[in-house]
């Protein structure tokens, strides 16, 4: 009888979201804007979104998202957990990748755009915005340890 990662947890799959941080070279962070689908029109966030039943980890959940949200392709095995700010809400960190930002990517199950603009940017930007829910102190975090790379 085959096992899955899902059969050790208590809550469905889908309660679980996966998140990317990823850092360029100039220690900036990629950001995405939402666009107008749902009530977070306007947030700036990081690439991430829902572990589906398909994802063997919660790993392999973060990479898939951050390829429909961005077109970046990243291995599982080059992520480095950063941490759980909120329940069932994983960040990792991604220091490397393959591709180009590509927002115009559609939803596979809705075939919506989810992104309407990107950004990298600096973490004292990232401050500056008011309309974010990125955990600041985790892209603190996220930066000391690509420097420790």
């Amino acid at each position: 009888m085959k096992y899955s990662w899902e059969r050790f947890l208590n809550i469905d799959k889908s309660e679980l979201a996966g998140i990317v941080v990823c850092i360029d070279k100039e220690d900036r962070f990629l950001i995405l804007r939402r666009s107008n689908i749902d009530e977070r029109a306007g947030q700036w966030t990081l690439p991430g979104g829902h572990i589906d039943s398909k994802d063997r980890s919660l790993e392999a959940g973060a990479c898939r998202e951050l390829a429909e949200e961005a077109g970046l392709h990243c291995a599982e095995t080059e992520l480095q957990y950063l941490g759980e700010p909120k329940p069932n809400k994983y960040y990792f960190l991604a220091l490397s990748w393959d591709g180009n930002v590509d927002i115009d990517i559609p939803n596979p199950e809705t075939g919506e755009i989810e992104h309407d603009a990107y950004s990298w940017s600096t973490i004292n930007e990232i401050k500056d915005i008011e309309n974010t829910e990125i955990p600041i102190y985790l892209l603190e975090k996220a930066l000391e340890m690509s420097k420790n790379e």
